[in-house]
C-alpha cells in the first residue's frame, strides 16, 4: 500500500518503468507488468518523482524501439544534468549470452534465440542513460540471466542451462539492485501476484526498511530488508546490490 505516507518530493527526479509479462516470441514473465504498474505509484509517493516525469512501458508498448527511444530521447529531455536523480525499474526476462560475457534484457519483441540482434545489452542501456549526466541513477532489476523464468520454464531449450555470466561493471553514480545473483532464478510470490523481489522492494519502501527509525531509507537499508525477506522465502534467490550503500533514497 503506497498510500501509508508520502515521502518528500524530488522535483527533478525522473523514472522510467518497464514491465513485460506477455512476450511476442517467448513464454510469459508472470506478474511483471503488474510489478511495473504498482511501482509507478511508489516512484511518485515514496521516491517523490513528479507524475509528469514518470514513463511506464508494459507488454507490447515495451518493444526494443520503445525502450531505446525512452532512454535516448524522453529521459534526457526530462533530466537536468547534475541535478536529476533517475530511477529505472525493469521486470521481465533477462538472459546471458552463450559464453556468459554479456547480459541482456529482453524487450517485448525480443527473441531468446537471437539475443545479439533483438535484445538490449544491459551495458549499452546503462551507457545511454549515463549520457544524460544525471546526479544519480538507481536501477531496480527484477530479472535474472540464468535462462529460466519466474515459473521455472526454460527460455532457450537447446542451450545448456549452467552458464556463469561475467559480473558487469556499472557506470559511476549508478546503484543497481538485482533480484538474484547471476546464476540464480528470480522467482514470483504467487499468493501476492508479484515477483518475489518486487514485492519486498515495495514493502521496504513502505517503511519496513527503515531499520533505525530515522524516517529515511538508504540503499543499504533497503537492500538488507529485501535480501532478508527474499532469502527467507525463496528456493535459492539472493538479491544483490552494487554501488553506494549510503545513498538516501527516501525521506519523510
Amino acid at each position: 500500500d503506497p498510500t501509508k505516507f508520502s515521502a518528500r518530493r524530488n522535483p527533478n527526479a525522473v523514472a522510467l518503468i518497464i514491465g513485460i509479462t506477455k512476450y511476442k516470441r517467448t513464454v510469459e514473465a508472470k506478474y511483471a507488468d503488474k510489478d511495473a504498474q504498482f511501482f509507478s505509484d511508489y516512484a511518485r509517493r515514496k521516491l517523490g518523482v513528479p507524475q509528469s516525469n514518470i514513463k511506464v512501458l508494459t507488454n507490447e508498448k515495451a518493444g526494443s524501439t520503445d525502450i531505446l527511444e525512452a532512454a535516448a530521447d524522453w529521459l534526457p529531455s526530462a533530466t537536468q544534468a547534475g541535478k536529476s536523480d533517475v530511477y529505472i525499474f525493469y521486470a521481465g526476462h533477462g538472459l546471458s549470452s552463450a559464453d556468459g560475457k554479456e547480459v541482456y534484457l529482453l524487450p517485448y519483441n525480443g527473441s531468446p534465440k537471437l539475443l545479439e540482434d533483438t535484445a538490449l545489452r544491459r551495458n549499452k542501456l546503462f551507457k545511454i542513460i549515463a549520457r544524460a549526466r544525471p546526479r544519480s541513477v538507481t536501477v531496480f532489476l527484477d530479472t535474472c540471466y540464468s535462462g529460466t523464468t519466474r515459473t521455472e520454464e526454460t527460455l532457450v531449450a537447446s542451450r545448456r542451462i549452467l552458464i556463469n555470466p561475467v559480473e558487469q561493471l556499472i557506470p559511476s553514480r549508478f546503484t543497481v539492485f538485482s533480484a538474484a545473483s547471476m546464476t540464480q532464478t528470480a522467482q514470483m510470490l504467487g499468493q501476492t501476484g508479484h515477483g518475489l523481489f518486487s514485492y519486498w522492494l515495495m514493502k521496504g519502501m513502505e517503511g519496513g526498511a527503515d531499520k533505525n527509525k530515522d524516517r529515511k531509507i538508504t540503499t543499504g537499508e533497503l537492500h538488507g530488508y529485501v535480501r532478508s525477506n527474499v532469502t527467507r522465502l525463496s528456493r535459492d534467490q539472493t538479491p544483490q546490490l552494487k554501488g553506494n550503500k549510503e545513498t538516501v533514497l527516501m525521506r519523510w
